[in-house]
């Protein structure tokens, strides 16, 4: 299976990609806005330009969108305003893509940090409602989500969004996180009508992931 990964020049992508290169033939894209190190492997594209999009998906089965989870803090409202365009019309553009060349699958990094607001003494499940505030950092994940959701509604692929909290030990572990990625990345749920797929993956018990234990996605956080 070909997967495009989005985002290849953020920490979670390399670590995606080094796993999943031994199972699925892999294409990389990364910013190409010139912040990337040269040294990153991708080919430079912006998801907001459909010219520069449509080569990529094609051929591809599934998409691994990981920049929405790697939206930097912007400094003023100019990078406000592109952070936010990049999150949702990039994913639009992207999905709006996919679609015209038959993709099945995409799997989409958000973050746990829109449920963060809840008292921590509170076990939030995906069931809460996310409680993003008003940065343009927060929010972006939170608009491609939406952007994903609302197109899976309305047309013929497959939508799995995984909500990740920072990486590490005191949010999601890498191990943890690209375990998940890769059971979206095959998860089989044909028997169920659903094309929206909504998961807490978290390495500790300050979010629960009630849904990603089950079926069809059977995760659960490595042990010790």
């Amino acid at each position: 299976m070909q997967v495009l990964i989005t985002g290849a020049e953020t920490p979670l992508a390399q670590l995606a990609a080094a796993r999943l290169r031994e199972r699925f033939d892999l294409r990389l894209t990364r910013s190409a806005d010139g912040t990337a190190e040269h040294t990153t492997a991708g080919i430079p594209a912006d998801l907001r330009v459909p010219e520069q999009v449509e080569p990529l998906v094609e051929g591809v089965e599934a998409i691994l969108h990981l920049a929405p989870y790697a939206l930097q803090h912007p400094a003023d409202a100019d990078a406000e305003r592109d952070v936010l365009d990049q999150a949702a019309r990039g994913t639009f553009v992207l999905l709006h893509a996919a679609l015209k060349a038959g993709v099945k699958r995409v799997v989409l990094a958000s973050r746990l940090d829109l449920m963060a607001a809840y008292p921590e003494d509170y076990l939030v499940d995906e069931t809460w409602k996310p409680l993003p505030d008003t940065s343009a950092a927060a929010l972006a994940p939170y608009l491609a989500e939406l952007t994903l959701r609302e197109a899976v509604r309305a047309e013929p692929i497959l939508g799995v969004c995984l909500r990740l909290g920072e990486l590490g030990e005191s949010g999601t572990t890498a191990s943890d996180a690209v375990s998940a990625i890769e059971r979206a990345l095959v998860m089989d749920p044909a028997e169920q009508k659903y094309r929206w797929w909504l998961y807490h993956i978290s390495s500790t018990e300050r979010f629960a992931s009630a849904a990603a234990s089950k079926e069809p996605l059977c995760w659960a956080p490595a042990e010790g």
